[in-house]
């Protein structure tokens, strides 16, 4: 089983590489002095050293459930949330509690699920337009969909695709697994309601990695609360439990402190970011077609020539990207996804000019 290619590229990277590759975010937006001051009072209590449920904590499966219910609009209680150790885990512990051996997955696709369903040996069928949907879902099979700011191609299901997506899988009987790892991460601060509000045999995915932070590898799954039951087992195989010491650290961060404030600043940020990104691809590279995204991490669009091999050259130059062809099942591509998170301004632009002469190069 082959490695993943991101993290494979993030281990071949140093301090000189410039990187748009990976999913990072922006770490000068971490809370770093609120968690410091959320972990001061979470060590006076000795119980974050200790074992705990496997479910997770109460008082955290609460909060995110709140966020559920009044960010939302999809009312949720704390038997309704099981949490993980990060949104990637979710996927074994799904998977190892379902029948299923055939996964349905919109083209492109995240490459970690992609990796994750391979590893299970399960099979992979891909589609291209909604209306191929429902001449492949059926009782025995799952769907896998990114509603908001695809990774890699940023799409966003409109209200109207979510409605008939639900209604495709009611018909079929068929097994949702929504991933909302950006649904937060709107430029506008504005959210959609889940695919999953709208179907109940579906298991709603969750992170603190976009929003809060990825080291902290806290995660969430929201099914219902029979089905959170059924995942336990599985959970217990792979780890008893998440970091007890973590999930306290976050919910006394969640109780001091105001999320979505700190959402909002993010979501600032990166809006700047992207639209400086954007503005280097038209300024250095005009023949890179692309759409500005409204949300998530990343930038996606296509060259005029094989990204994977100018993948391979950028980073003989230290410049770093993902080419489209590792998050397809089995297809070359000219496109191209990059990260404006991770980067500096200067790095942004300079990393953007660099590649513009190695494509030069290449069409020679």
């Amino acid at each position: 089983m082959k490695r993943s290619y991101i993290r494979e590229i993030l281990d071949a990277t140093d301090e000189d590489t410039i990187s748009f590759a990976g999913g990072l975010p922006d770490k000068e937006l971490f809370p770093l002095n609120e968690l410091s001051k959320a972990s001061k009072k979470v060590f006076k209590n000795a119980d974050c050293l200790q074992y705990s449920k496997s479910q997770g904590i109460e008082s955290l499966r609460e909060k995110i459930a709140s966020i559920y219910t009044n960010k939302l609009g999809f009312k949720t209680s704390k038997e309704e949330i099981l949490i993980t150790t990060g949104s990637q885990q979710a996927f074994d512990i799904i998977l190892k509690s379902l029948n299923s051996n055939q996964i349905i997955v919109e083209s492109p696709s995240y490459i970690g699920a992609l990796g994750a369903f391979k590893m299970l040996n399960k099979e992979i069928i891909d589609f291209k337009k909604l209306k191929e949907l429902d001449k492949l879902v059926n009782s025995s099979n799952i769907l896998y969909a990114i509603s908001d700011y695809q990774n890699p191609s940023t799409n966003v299901y409109n209200n109207k695709k979510r409605k008939s997506i639900a209604n495709i899988l009611s018909e079929n009987n068929s097994t949702l697994i929504e991933d909302g790892a950006y649904c937060f991460l709107n430029f506008k601060n504005k959210v959609k309601t889940p695919i999953s509000k709208l179907y109940a045999n579906s298991y709603h995915l969750g992170s603190f990695s976009k929003i809060v932070a990825p080291g902290l590898r806290l995660g969430w799954i929201r099914a219902k609360a029979e089905n959170i039951n059924k995942l336990l087992a599985a959970k217990e195989s792979l780890d008893l439990h998440t970091s007890t010491f973590n999930q306290m650290l976050l919910d006394e961060y969640l109780e001091e402190n105001d999320l979505f404030e700190h959402i909002s600043k993010i979501n600032d940020a990166y809006n700047k970011k992207m639209k400086y990104m954007a503005k280097c691809f038209k300024k250095y590279i005009p023949s890179f077609k692309f759409k500005k995204p409204k949300g998530g991490m990343f930038i996606y669009g296509s060259f005029d020539v094989d990204s994977m091999l100018l993948a391979k050259e950028a980073l003989k130059d230290n410049i770093a990207f993902v080419p489209a062809e590792v998050f397809y099942i089995n297809k070359k591509s000219t496109e191209a996804r990059f990260n404006f998170t991770n980067e500096s301004y200067k790095n942004i632009e300079l990393g953007i000019k660099k590649l513009a002469c190695i494509l030069a190069k290449t069409q020679k």
